[in-house]
C-alpha cells in the first residue's frame, strides 16, 4: 500500500528559517518570556524547551549527519530534527505519515472502520487539557460506551463473547489555532470473537442517527455525573472556578490564563488582554465558538458533539491511509500563516465559518500565546488503545496484521540480532519522505548511487567549521533580543477564571 506520488521528486533540503512561523517566534519568543517574567508569571519550562527546541530543528548550524556517495563519492548533509510532538508543521507532518504507515501496514487487520468523533462543552475542556487524571477518565468513559454499543449489538445478532476494538487519538487543538480538546476514535466496525482458537471477524448492522443520538445522550449524561463526582461541576451541573489542577498548572498561572484564553477564543496578555481574537470575513454573526452542523449520523447535545459517518470499508487501504493522516494531522500548517505589511499574523482558517469569518489576526506575541496553550504536557498520553487493541488483550496477537512489529518498519535480512528480537525503532526521515512522496534521499542525485551514512556532526564549531568550507550558512539564524516597555502588571487569577470560564 502506498499513497505516494507517481513520479519520482528530488529532495531539497528544507530551509524552516525561511517560513513564516520560525520567523515570528525568532522575532518574538525573546519578548514573550521577557513580559511573562516581568509580570512574575513565567513560562513552565517544558513550554521554553518546546519553543528552542523548534527553533533548533532543521538548522544546520545545530548538528547534522554526512552522507557520502559510494560511487562518485558525492557529499550531502541533513540536519537533526527535533521530533516534539507539539505544534512543529515538519515534525507534526512526519509523524502523522509515522502513525498512518505504521497503522496499515503493520496493524489494523482487513476489516470495516468506523470514525467516531467527540467533542465537548467549551468549559469542560479546561480541565481536560489541566488534570490528565480526569481527561483518561472521560475518555475512556467515552470509549466504553461506544463498545457498549457495539456489544448491544452483537447480542442483538446472536453473537456471544463479543469484542470490539478501538484506536483513540487526543486532539488538543481546533483550527482557529484554539485550545480544544476532543477525541478521534477508530473503531473497528463490528466485533471479534473466538471459534476455537481461531479470531474471527462478524460484521454488524451501521450505526443508525437514532442510535447516534441515544448514544451521544448517553455520553453527556455520563460524563456530567464525572464531573460532579469529581468536583469538576456543582450539583447542578454549573462549572466549579478551583477544582483540582495538576501541579504543574497550579505552579504556573501564565500557562492557565493562556489556556482559558484559548478555548474562550480571546486573548490572554498585551494590550488586546480579554479581547476577542480579531477576525476577517463576515461583518456580524456569533463570536463565540461556531457550533457543528448537524448531519448523517452527528448529533449534539448539551455542548457534546458526535459525528459517526465516516466509514471506510474492508479493501479501502487507501482511503483508511487517509483517515488515520486526518486524524494523526498536527495544528498548524505553514501554507495557513501569513505576515501582514503592519507585522501582524493572519491565520486562514480551513473552512468558512458560519458569520463568514474567513481569517484570524494575531500579533506576533499573541500568535506565540495561542502556540503555547497547544504544547502538551510532558507524561500526556495522545493515543490509546483498547479492546482487541488493548496491549494485555488476549486477541491482539491474532488480529494485527504484523504481531512482532511493536513500533516503526519491519527489519530485513541485514538487521542486528537485538533488532530481530524486538529493538524496534521508529520509521526515518528517509523512509517517511521515499513512503509518501516517492523522494529517496538514500539514492545520490548525481549518479544515482547509494548515498552511505559518513557521521553524525553534533559539536557546534565543527558543524560551523564543515559547513564554513561548504560555502553555506555556519550560523543559526539570529533571535531578536526582548522588546517591551518595563511596567507594572496587575493580575487576578481568580478574576480570569471567573470571566473567561463563565
Amino acid at each position: 500500500m502506498s499513497n505516494a506520488a507517481t513520479r519520482s521528486c528530488a529532495y531539497q533540503r528544507r530551509r524552516p528559517e525561511l517560513t513564516h512561523c520560525f520567523q515570528i517566534i525568532a522575532g518574538h519568543l525573546n519578548t514573550f518570556i521577557s513580559e511573562r517574567e516581568a509580570e512574575q508569571r513565567p513560562l513552565p519550562d517544558y513550554v521554553v524547551k518546546e519553543f528552542e527546541a523548534y527553533l533548533k530543528c532543521g538548522i544546520l548550524a545545530h548538528g547534522f549527519i554526512r552522507l557520502k556517495c559510494t560511487t562518485c563519492c558525492d557529499e550531502k548533509i541533513v540536519a537533526f530534527s527535533c521530533k516534539k510532538r507539539g505544534f512543529f508543521p515538519s515534525c507534526c507532518a512526519k509523524r502523522m505519515a509515522e502513525a498512518a504507515t505504521h497503522l496499515t501496514q503493520n496493524v489494523l487487520p482487513l476489516v470495516p472502520y468506523r470514525q467516531f468523533v467527540v467533542s465537548f462543552p467549551i468549559p469542560l475542556r479546561y480541565w481536560l487539557h489541566t488534570n490528565k487524571r480526569f481527561a483518561s477518565e472521560v475518555f475512556g468513559l467515552v470509549t466504553r460506551e461506544i463498545h457498549r454499543h457495539y456489544l448491544h449489538e452483537a447480542h442483538d445478532a446472536g453473537i456471544v463473547d463479543a469484542t470490539p476494538g478501538t484506536i483513540c487519538f487526543t486532539q488538543r487543538w481546533g483550527s482557529a489555532l484554539n485550545l480544544n480538546p476532543h477525541i478521534h476514535l477508530l473503531c473497528i466496525d463490528g466485533v471479534y470473537t473466538r471459534y476455537g482458537d481461531v479470531a474471527r471477524f462478524r460484521n454488524l448492522e451501521p450505526i443508525s442517527d437514532e442510535e447516534v443520538a441515544s448514544l451521544v445522550e448517553s455520553i453527556a449524561n455520563l460524563v456530567r455525573s464525572l464531573g460532579i463526582k469529581r468536583g469538576y461541576l456543582g450539583k447542578d451541573g454549573d462549572i466549579v472556578l478551583n477544582p483540582t489542577l495538576d501541579p504543574l498548572f497550579q505552579d504556573h498561572e501564565s500557562l492557565t490564563a493562556a489556556l482559558a484564553a484559548s478555548i474562550s477564543g480571546k486573548i490572554a496578555f498585551g494590550p488586546n488582554a480579554g479581547s476577542y481574537v480579531r477576525k476577517i470575513g463576515g461583518g456580524f454573526g456569533y463570536e463565540g465558538e461556531v457550533p457543528l452542523a448537524k448531519g448523517k449520523r452527528c448529533y449534539s447535545v448539551n455542548g457534546f458533539s458526535l459525528h459517526t459517518n465516516t466509514a471506510v470499508n474492508t479493501h479501502a487501504r487507501d482511503r483508511l491511509y487517509k483517515l488515520i493522516e486526518y486524524i494523526a494531522r498536527g495544528p498548524l500548517s505553514n501554507d495557513r500563516l501569513e505576515i501582514i505589511a503592519n507585522g501582524d499574523v493572519k491565520l486562514a482558517l480551513k473552512t468558512l465559518w458560519s458569520n463568514g469569518t474567513t481569517h484570524l489576526v494575531f500579533t506576533p506575541t499573541e500568535f506565540i500565546e495561542k502556540l503555547v496553550a497547544l504544547t502538551p504536557p510532558p507524561r500526556s498520553h495522545l493515543v490509546r488503545w483498547s479492546g482487541v487493541f488493548a496491549p494485555n488483550s488476549p486477541y491482539r496477537k491474532d488480529v494485527t496484521l504484523r504481531p512482532e512489529i511493536k513500533k516503526g518498519f519491519q527489519f530485513g535480512d541485514d538487521a542486528t540480532e537485538g533488532e530481530k528480537k524486538g529493538e524496534f525503532k521508529n520509521y526515518t526521515w528517509s523512509k517517511m519522505l521515499a513512503q509518501v512522496f516517492k523522494i529517496d534521499v538514500t539514492t545520490c542525485p548525481q549518479c544515482g548511487g547509494d548515498l552511505a551514512k559518513v557521521c553524525a556532526i553534533t559539536d557546534p564549531m565543527e558543524a560551523r567549521r564543515y559547513l564554513k568550507h561548504l560555502g553555506l550558512d555556519y550560523e543559526p539564524p539570529p533571535r531578536a533580543p526582548p522588546r517591551h516597555e518595563q511596567g507594572e502588571f496587575h493580575f487576578e487569577s481568580d478574576d480570569w477564571s471567573r470571566e473567561h470560564l463563565s
